[in-house]
């Protein structure tokens, strides 16, 4: 009894100093910058669940796009064999392997052997990211319309997982998350809404709207997920088995680097390991900025000597002597600049007075473009060269026709026989409408339905005309006869933009894909236009090359910080 009595008190004993002894602090946060080096341009990067490595996608001198992979701590990085092409990659959960998209394909190589990686299936290089499950599958987002697919790690054929509701308007599902628990998060684009995050449970039921956000999202021990919305970084709490949030999204941090793009998913340049390990790159005033850029048939780029400006279309006259490129000047304000095509750093003109856009080339070597310079957008005509820099009445800028209604119109492209006018309308109940004017003749409609029908250009015969349409409920190049009442031919099947005719065959793009009558020309990262109203770039009369825009983004550093969980705790009970 008295030994019992003994080994109760030393016990209690015990508890009282073990519940008296306060508990360890947190682990400090500690900051780093990994450089990259100054022959490479940074494109995606990842880290480890551990948080110790590091992946990320770089432009190599030669103009290809290669992995690389280092220790986050360490110094020393390896390129990973054969991965010319690659595109976001993700690691496997224990950290000991990475996939990623490359050459039609998703691949997976050890990052400790120099073996060649392994193909795990087919997929289109700019889907929008892969997860890779603990139970052992590659989930990953092909856009085109398909949702979420899921794969076995080991290879095999993919399955759908998710269906695009297309009566809400859905575009796209991507940049999926793999949870412990094996649900996912994932997110979702839809017309006139901002993109927003939803969740799909292990029994594959999917959760309504948590959270907007643009681009990818993560989990962090902590318990919250971790996401980007307009530049900035939030943290929402998150209960990871009942999938729902368990409070209000907390702002963390501004600047994040970040773009619209993958079917209006967007990306955001940050990752986050669930232990804590933050990776990120802050917005710069290069984001939006890009330079002009001869490209071959086969890819190889040019730089062209005009500085980096806010460019977009431009478009070169037909006697292949000037380049018109938009210009933005200030946030609703946009000029348009004549260039020498042999000389791209002399500024022949510039167009300003207004918001000023959409220029294209008229066969008689004028200019028409679209223009608030008079109050509702139209579309004026000027004349071009030594004399528009004067006050001279014959190079300013003229109406082309009288505006019917109040429709913002935008010229697309010009034929000298028949002479034609292919433009597109904004109509405030139909969205975007293709038409074609007859030169002194009549304005005819081409496509005018509920869809979003723009990019117009004619085919150089004047037969056909080609367009992006979403009628499909995603963006698609559709190609119409003007000299037959046919329905219009859906072109492309993966996401089709930007259609220019030329004398050598259509041209158009699907993601970083160039094709030409369907067939891919080459792949490479260029600029697109923000809407896909326009092509972002043209082609040269003479058929040698392409004119495009090329991002001036060269970010050199990732922001590195280790156990920012205690960060962001500290931050969110500060905010709460």
């Amino acid at each position: 009894m008295v030994l019992l009595l003994v080994l109760v008190f030393l016990a209690r004993n015990y508890v009282a100093r073990v519940m008296k002894t306060p508990a360890p602090p947190p682990a400090p946060a500690t900051r780093s910058t990994i450089s990259i080096p100054a022959n490479r341009v940074l494109d995606a990067f990842t880290v480890s669940r551990d948080g110790r490595w590091l992946a990320y996608t770089a432009e190599r001198a030669d103009g290809e796009v290669g992995l690389f992979v280092r220790a986050i701590d360490e110094a020393a990085e390896h390129e990973m064999p054969a991965s010319t092409g690659a595109r976001h990659p993700f690691f496997a959960p224990d950290g000991a392997s990475v996939a990623y998209f490359a050459r039609g394909a998703i691949w997976k190589a050890s990052i400790a052997s120099d073996g060649a990686p392994v193909k795990i299936c087919e997929a289109p290089t700019n889907s929008a990211g892969g997860a890779w499950t603990p139970d052992g599958r590659i989930i990953f987002a092909p856009l085109g319309g398909a949702g979420l697919m899921s794969v076995a790690a080991g290879g095999g054929a993919p399955a759908g997982i998710t269906t695009l509701n297309k009566k809400d308007g859905e575009i796209a599902h991507g940049w999926p998350l793999a949870l412990p628990s094996g649900a996912l998060v994932f997110t979702v684009s839809q017309k006139g809404h901002d993109a927003h995050l939803e969740t799909l449970s292990v029994s594959n039921a999917r959760a309504s709207k948590l959270v907007p956000a643009l681009g990818q999202a993560e989990y962090v021990a902590t318990g919250h997920l971790v996401y980007s919305f307009l530049g900035d970084l939030f943290a929402v709490p998150f209960d990871s088995d009942e999938l729902t949030p368990r409070g209000v999204p907390v702002s963390l941090a501004r600047g994040i680097q970040s773009s619209g793009e993958f079917d209006q998913l967007g990306h955001a340049s940050f990752a986050v390991s669930p232990n804590g390990t933050l990776a990120w790159l802050p917005a710069s005033a290069e984001d939006q900025r890009s330079v002009l850029a001869r490209v071959d048939f086969h890819g190889a780029v040019v730089p062209l000597a005009a500085q980096a400006e806010m460019y977009q279309t431009p478009r070169i006259s037909a006697d292949g002597r000037h380049v018109a490129v938009v210009t933005r000047s200030a946030l609703m304000t946009r000029d348009i600049r004549i260039l020498d095509n042999a000389h791209p750093n002399r500024v022949q003109s510039t167009i300003e007075g207004g918001d000023n856009q959409s220029p294209a080339w008229m066969p008689d070597g004028r200019l028409s473009f679209a223009s608030n310079r008079d109050g509702t957008q139209k579309i004026y005509v000027m004349k071009v060269g030594a004399g528009s820099t004067k006050q001279d009445p014959a190079y300013m800028p003229k109406p082309l026709f009288s505006l019917d209604g109040s429709s913002a119109r935008n010229p697309a492209s010009w034929l000298r026989m028949p002479p034609l006018l292919a433009f597109y309308e904004i109509d405030q109940f139909r969205s975007r409408d293709i038409l074609v004017y007859r030169v002194g003749e009549a304005i005819l409609p081409v496509a005018a339905t509920r869809a979003n029908e723009r990019s117009p250009w004619l085919a150089p015969d004047g037969r056909s005309i080609a367009y992006v349409s979403d009628a499909s409920g995603r963006d698609e190049v559709y190609v119409k006869r003007l000299d037959q009442d046919a329905p219009p031919k859906q072109l492309s099947d993966a996401g089709g933009t930007e259609p220019v005719w030329t004398k050598a065959g259509l041209m158009y793009r699907e993601g970083d894909k160039m094709l030409r009558d369907g067939n891919t020309v080459f792949e490479g990262r260029f600029e697109h236009d923000p809407a896909g109203n326009a092509a972002a770039y043209d082609v040269d009369p003479k058929g040698q090359y392409l004119l495009m825009l090329k991002s001036a983004r060269r970010p050199r550093e990732i922001q590195i910080v280790r156990n920012w969980g205690t960060v962001l705790m500290q931050q969110v009970r500060t905010k709460n």
